[in-house]
């Protein structure tokens, strides 16, 4: 899976937890500054992604502050998979 169809589906997922519109969340977007997530808009998000690439480690999105570092971790625990 390319990085472009990852972002796609982070970016799907990202609009529908968080309830904001697909154009905000690009890459450089801050998950708790600019698009107003919480631990547990998060934590949705990583059952979103396990939805999708199978079981995550629960660190996964530890940590995390933009749409590019929820790409990365996603590259990086389901590359494999992805």
């Amino acid at each position: 899976m390319s990085d472009e169809e990852i972002l796609t589906v982070v970016r799907d997922r990202c609009a529908g937890i968080l309830k904001v519109h697909p154009s905000r969340v690009t890459l450089d977007a801050r998950l708790r500054e600019d698009l107003e997530a919480d631990s547990l808009d998060l934590a949705e998000l990583h059952v979103a992604m396990e939805d999708t690439w199978g079981p995550l480690p629960r660190e996964a999105l530890a940590g995390v502050r933009t749409i590019a570092d929820v790409l990365a971790r996603v590259r990086l625990f389901a590359g494999t998979r992805a």
